[in-house]
């Protein structure tokens, strides 16, 4: 047969004398209180101990105690000194002439979300509304694909004109030595064409002085004295073509000393009828 058992007292209980009252166990000291709003003796006795710290989350909010004011100090500063940030640069406007999306009202610079949302939500069914956002969402897809397009087209440009590079400084890389001794002789020839046009200067005179009028009278003598030979020599040339059948040659040779008299006579020296001579 079963019993009622009495409860079982602890044992410290069981330990301790009946007669003894039970004091509460000891507690720990809570990490809290030092967040809490009471103040402890020392702060009372002392408040301006150099011991006294703010807690943490008592700086934050001294810190946002103390922002207000700066920033007002610095508004205050800018409007003494008529400084104004400067506005932020527009962004650049990237026209794709090949796009399969045409140009709408939702492009344009000026551009109102809000009025032209309010507007169409004024004159538009729902079905209407459903179609354009329909049109809308597949535009912008399709301006999102033509972006991807757009900088797989630029990456690839990209990849091409580094390995362009890349063999050209690979094909440069042997010529360097080339390159370094050219250098010398370049400059070498240079030395030696400004001499040479110094030296020139200095022999040959200028064509406006006496000396050098003298020159080009000697060398139109010399010119003359050249085609009078030849001039002489004509006939008997003129002689032996016709000998060998070579008469179109003959009369090509003849062109030239026939004009000779014509000349000489229109500058007022030689025979005065070259026509009748010729």
């Amino acid at each position: 047969m079963s019993t009622i058992a009495s409860p079982r007292e602890p044992p410290l209980l069981r330990r301790l004398p009946s007669s003894t009252p039970t004091s509460p166990p000891p507690t720990r000291p809570s990490l809290d209180l030092t967040r809490s709003g009471i103040a402890s003796p020392v702060e009372k006795a002392y408040p301006s101990s150099p011991q006294r710290q703010q807690s943490p989350q008592s700086q934050p909010a001294a810190a946002a105690a103390e922002g207000p004011p700066r920033r007002s100090n610095r508004a205050a500063l800018r409007e003494y000194y008529k400084l104004r940030s400067p506005p932020p640069p527009a962004l650049p406007r990237i026209e794709v002439p090949d796009s399969e999306v045409p140009s709408s009202e939702l492009d344009a610079p000026d551009f109102d979300a809000a009025a032209y949302v309010e507007e169409l939500v004024a004159r538009s069914s729902l079905e209407d509304l459903l179609r354009l956002y329909t049109r809308v969402l597949g535009e912008v897809r399709a301006l999102d694909a033509e972006k991807k397009a757009l900088v797989y087209d630029n990456y690839s440009k990209l990849i091409t004109a580094t390995e362009t590079i890349r063999k050209m400084r690979a094909n440069m890389d042997p010529l360097k030595p080339l390159a370094s001794t050219l250098d010398p002789a370049i400059a070498q020839i240079y030395s030696q064409a400004s001499s040479i046009r110094q030296a020139t200067r200095e022999t040959v005179p200028p064509p406006d002085s006496d000396e050098g009028r003298a020159r080009d009278a000697q060398a139109r003598r010399r010119k003359t004295r050249r085609l009078a030979v030849e001039a002489l020599a004509t006939p008997q040339r003129l002689r032996d073509l016709a000998q060998q059948g070579k008469t179109d040659e003959a009369r090509r040779q003849w062109e030239l000393p026939r004009r000779l008299p014509q000349a000489e006579a229109a500058r007022g020296r030689g025979a005065r009828n070259t026509a009748a001579t010729a």
